[in-house]
């Protein structure tokens, strides 16, 4: 099995034990449709196409759901530091989407990605968003730290 149909299939028996346990609907509010679209976050490479997801699923932000968040994040920031001001424009418009992609730069990544996306926010920010790669900047630092204090 291939790790796409190993991430896939773990979060899907991930998300069916969540609705199985008692009062978790009610806590997080995540339908079983909100989570099995969710599931997909693990394949977005885009700002939008993120944003779109998160708009529709965020409330299931938990768990290895999160984690998947966590790692389009990653791929979008390390692997397309280009479309940071597509991200800004995003984040121009909606403050709490902007607090989501910041949240998921953290220590659940490979750290040679966020090292990668710390020295990108240092070095390559684009003109005009230094707010936010500042910001950027800082999360990284702090799953650098969070790593490095893990045993």
């Amino acid at each position: 099995m291939n790790c796409s149909k190993q991430i896939a299939t773990t979060v899907g028996v991930m998300v069916t034990l969540m609705f199985a346990l008692p009062g978790y609907g009610q806590k997080h509010q995540c339908t079983e449709g909100e989570g099995r679209a969710a599931l997909e976050a693990v394949t977005l490479h885009s700002w939008d196409a993120l944003y779109k997801s998160y708009k529709s699923s965020r409330l299931c932000d938990d768990g290895a759901i999160g984690e998947g968040y966590s790692e389009s994040v990653a791929r979008i920031l390390s692997d397309h530091w280009n479309t940071l001001p597509r991200l800004s424009q995003l984040a121009g418009k909606d403050a709490d989407f902007r607090a989501f992609v910041i949240r998921h730069l953290d220590a659940t990544l490979n750290m040679d990605d966020v090292e990668k996306i710390k020295k990108s926010a240092n070095a390559q920010c684009p003109r005009g968003l230094r707010t936010l790669c500042d910001d950027l900047a800082k999360q990284a630092d702090s799953a650098l730290k969070e790593n490095a204090s893990t045993p």
